[in-house]
């Protein structure tokens, strides 16, 4: 057996305990998934590397062999290296690009301290990648697409280089990284309308999973692919010291636009999502009908965001705001989250890991009762009935199935390694990636 499970039965760290039951099934599935991962390891492909070497450090110490834990992690990092020297990862994103690789390799640089070479050149690719992609800031259209998100975008290797503020050179891209931003921040006028200059055109490739079509722009509210990736870096920035003209007003202007945009169903709060320009204009004509309380475009998601955002500017509204929605959002019953997965980005445990973060800062009860709840709801999936249910889901929405079983965000990867991280009450570097922390 891969994995010494008794190791896992006994570790001191954890400290939420499941019913017996429901704490078998997970470890059967950690198991299931380190075996099916130790057949899988020749095949793997160069964008699954990194969530495979982030899992391989967070499970390090339950493996049975010490040889064998090396054997994977060397082969996965040998296919890492391939990508880069191939510029597979040719952008900057924490989803998929060189931030991702980043993360990966700065949680290993934990366990084998002699790659900090490597983590250095690494940093350096990005922040020369960042670099050339900003020297296009000045040009018309720059302002224009959804540069900012946390998913593809800025967002995401801001929060990375947060991580190293005090390095000079991390510093001065986080400065250039606060400019673009707050610059972005200003309000514009499209066709006689005035909207917060988040503002975007959809992306071809957006546009094909949108049912309405947004040819004159929208505003996205959501934390993956909107709004909610500038608020949690600038506040986070704030927090951290960093201070240039305009930077609270920016992101007092991005709390705001969320207040304003919020809307009640059975004195729940909900968000709108992404929304063209012409509904922006008529906020309060907006069909206001319960959404999925996901990480990515949900309620839950955004909360989190509004929180952490109140906390780093020692807004005790904002904070507070955030927090009595999440409780009310806390005591609902399970099927009212609208959610039909067991994965991260938009299902359980997306959705568990916050309020597992909410019970950890704030000790209520509420939340972890919820995490409990989601995460018994999650761990009765093995790889099988994962699969089954992606079959499923890509079945209802008349979408193609995507097996992605080594990938954290959508994947059984993300699936075990973000319930040992709820169990042990210690956050991986994956929160930080999620702007949950």
């Amino acid at each position: 057996m891969i994995m010494d499970l008794e190791k896992i039965r006994n570790c001191d760290s954890i400290s939420i305990n499941l019913p017996e039951d429901m704490f078998n099934c997970y470890l059967q599935n950690v198991n299931e998934y380190f075996s099916t991962l130790e057949k899988d390891i020749y095949t793997i492909k160069p964008k699954e590397t990194m969530d495979v070497i982030s899992a391989l450090v967070g499970f390090q110490e339950y493996f049975s062999s010490k040889s064998e834990w090396e054997r994977l992690t060397l082969h996965a990092l040998d296919v890492l290296r391939k990508g880069i020297s191939k510029s597979f990862f040719n952008d900057t994103a924490i989803f998929y690009g060189m931030s991702h690789v980043a993360y990966s390799i700065d949680a290993l640089s934990s366990k084998a301290p002699k790659i900090k070479p490597f983590l250095q050149g690494i940093n350096d690719i990005l922040l020369d990648k960042l670099s050339d992609y900003l020297k296009s800031a000045d040009k018309k259209d720059f302002n224009t697409i959804g540069n900012y998100e946390v998913i593809k975008g800025l967002s995401g290797p801001f929060r990375y280089l947060l991580d190293y503020s005090g390095d000079a050179k991390m510093d001065e891209m986080i400065k250039q990284l606060i400019g673009v931003f707050v610059k972005r921040s200003k309000d514009i006028t499209v066709l006689g309308h005035k909207v917060t200059g988040w503002h975007y055109y959809p992306s071809v490739i957006e546009q094909k999973y949108m049912d309405v079509k947004m040819a004159n722009g929208c505003i996205n509210y959501g934390v993956s692919h909107g709004m909610g990736g500038p608020l949690a870096v600038l506040s986070m920035a704030y927090n951290k010291g960093f201070d240039a003209d305009g930077l609270t007003d920016a992101i007092n202007g991005l709390i705001l636009e969320y207040m304003n945009a919020a809307y009640y169903v059975d004195d729940i709060a909900y968000w709108p999502g992404r929304i063209s320009l012409e509904q922006h204009a008529k906020l309060g004509e907006i069909e206001n009908k319960p959404n999925a309380m996901s990480w990515c475009y949900g309620s839950v998601g955004i909360l989190r965001v509004l929180y952490m955002s109140g906390v780093f500017m020692s807004d005790d509204t904002v904070k507070q705001f955030a927090l009595e929605e999440l409780i009310k959002i806390a005591m609902i019953d399970l099927p009212s989250y609208l959610l039909f997965q067991p994965i991260v980005c938009h299902g359980y445990v997306g959705t568990a890991l916050i309020m597992n973060l909410m019970y950890l800062d704030t000790g209520r009860e509420e939340f972890l009762k919820k995490t409990v709840e989601m995460v018994e709801a999650s761990v009765v999936f093995s790889i099988e009935k994962f699969n089954e249910n992606v079959r499923h889901v890509a079945s209802r929405n008349n979408t193609e199935i995507i097996s992605t079983l080594h990938e954290h965000l959508e994947g059984f990867n993300g699936i075990v390694h973000s319930i040992l991280s709820i169990l042990k009450g210690t956050p991986s570097e994956n929160e930080k990636r999620l702007l949950m922390i």
